[in-house]
């Protein structure tokens, strides 16, 4: 056997037992984290379709976001999925209330002005920003519509 031949056959070798030890090495199990983090451009507080009502906290025109919570006035919705799209996030809402009940999927785009702009089929609303909150907690208790 020639050198190189030698050389070649020792590293195809090494080749395989390293990938034979890879098949062996357990998959990392994630640790839990200690609770909701939300990002700074995370959407938890409270919205109004007019601004001159967000100290009306029985508004008919109100949002509370908490966590996958979005609480409309006559509908509780749970988000069970969202995409990242260009510019919005599309996010599957389950609702419970009237006349909103049943699987909602809403555009949701943040604005540079603060407001939050939701797309339903051919309908968008803007909703100006009351209060922020940092993550979701129960600090939005209360402050239903």
């Amino acid at each position: 056997m020639t050198r190189t031949t030698l050389l070649f056959a020792f590293a195809a070798a090494a080749t395989l037992v390293g990938l034979a030890a890879c098949d062996q090495v357990a998959p990392v199990k994630p640790e839990p984290t200690p609770g909701p983090v939300a990002q700074s451009s995370a959407l938890n507080g409270t919205y109004n379709l007019l601004k001159s009502q967000c100290d009306n906290v029985t508004s008919d025109k109100s949002l509370v976001i908490d966590g996958n919570k979005f609480r409309f006035p006559a509908a509780t919705c749970t988000a069970t999925g969202s995409t990242q799209e260009i510019g919005k996030t599309r996010v599957t809402l389950s609702c419970e209330g009237s006349p909103a009940a049943g699987n909602r999927v809403v555009d949701l785009q943040t604005l540079p002005d603060g407001t939050l702009r939701m797309t339903e089929d051919s309908i968008t609303l803007t909703y100006f920003q009351c209060m922020k909150a940092s993550a979701s907690s129960s600090s939005l208790i209360g402050q239903s519509m």
